[in-house]
Parts: structure tokens; C-alpha cells; sequence
């Protein structure tokens, strides 16, 4: 998967060279490094037999729910101050992405974004159609914590208010770490998936 997401980084390096227009310098591109795409969680090379990987979930009722990579991306875009209609860019940043759904379609798809910048790395978490979400990739929630038996290390907490009446169905919680990514989503009305072991 490195590879991969370094030849598409490579490919998009090139095509800004080629497209520059000769009044222009050669844009400055930011580009990750391996640490950086380890947030993306889902990145790991597709089995020999082809198929995407597969994450598996418990919810609410004790269902096994199945979650396959269904995107994996990496595109650079004009940095803080451009727009592609400028006719010269002069910094171009690098963002990337992994999005894993149920493959019923029945639970939102989770996908885990980084924006590298010169000098700052985001780090977003998105809950399909209910909202992204900011951490600070410095500063875990927890150390270290236990959820359904099992202890992760470096995990990330974003609780968001609201109450099981009025926002039945949208997020609560969500606990991710870098390692397995979404480790545990609760929504607001007592439904909630867990990663299993």
C-alpha cells in the first residue's frame, strides 16, 4: 500500500510540473511521510485473492456487521491562499483518505482524511452523513484504555453533546486509535459499533 500511495503522490508531482505554465516556478509540494499515512488505519495491502480487506464490527444486537475498504486515495491540492483557478500556485499540500462501509449499507461508512501542510498535519474522522471530526494527533485522549475486554493504547475520545431524544441516531462517541482505527461509534439512542477482537 506505501507503494502505492507513493506512486499516486508521484504521479500527481508530475502532473503539477507538466501543467505549470512557463511564467510560473515549480510549485513547492508537500508530500507524507510514512508516519503520516499510518492514520489512515485501512491501508494495508489487499489479500493475494483480490479482495478488499475486511473489518468486522458488533452493534447494539450482537450482530457481526462486515466493513470492506471501499476507498483509498491521495491528491494533492493548492495550498492555504490558492485555488486551481490561480493562474500560478506556488505551494501545493497532500491530503488522502480510507473509507471502509457495511456492505449492506445499513450502519454510515467511517473514513479516517489527513492534510499535510508545510508545517501541520490533520487528522479527521468522518461518520457518513453525521459528521467529521478534528483530533489532535499529538495528544491522544487516553493513554491507554479498555473497551469490550480488550486495552488500546494512544486513544483518541470525541464525545458530542446532545440526548437520546432529540438526537436519536447521530453520533455520541467515537473512540479511534492510529493502530485500528475506529475502535468503538455510539450513537444517541443506544446503538453503537464495537471493533471485534
Amino acid at each position: 500500500m506505501k507503494f502505492t500511495l507513493k506512486t499516486c503522490l508521484a504521479l500527481l508531482f508530475g502532473s503539477v510540473l507538466f501543467t505549470s505554465c512557463e511564467n510560473c516556478k515549480s510549485p513547492s509540494i508537500t508530500t507524507f511521510t510514512e508516519t503520516d499515512t499510518d492514520w489512515l488505519a485501512y491501508t494495508a495491502d489487499a489479500p493475494t485473492d483480490g479482495k478488499p480487506d475486511t473489518i468486522w464490527f458488533t452493534n447494539d444486537a450482537g450482530a457481526d456487521i462486515k466493513f470492506t475498504r471501499t476507498q483509498l486515495y491521495a491528491n494533492n491540492l493548492p495550498g492555504d491562499g490558492f485555488t486551481f483557478d490561480d493562474k500560478c500556485i506556488d505551494q501545493m499540500n497532500a491530503q488522502a483518505g480510507a473509507i471502509i462501509q457495511d456492505v449492506t449499507r445499513k450502519m454510515p461508512g467511517l473514513a479516517t482524511y489527513i492534510l499535510k501542510k508545510p508545517n501541520d498535519l490533520q487528522v479527521k474522522l468522518l461518520v457518513e452523513k453525521l459528521g467529521t471530526y478534528e483530533i489532535q494527533e499529538e495528544n491522544p485522549t487516553h493513554a491507554s484504555l479498555t473497551i469490550d475486554g480488550l486495552t488500546y493504547v494512544d486513544v483518541f475520545e470525541v464525545s458530542i453533546p446532545g440526548n437520546d431524544t432529540d438526537d436519536k441516531g447521530k453520533v455520541k462517541l467515537v473512540y479511534f486509535n492510529k493502530t485500528h482505527g475506529f475502535i468503538r461509534v455510539e450513537f444517541y439512542g443506544g446503538k453503537f459499533l464495537q471493533l471485534q477482537a
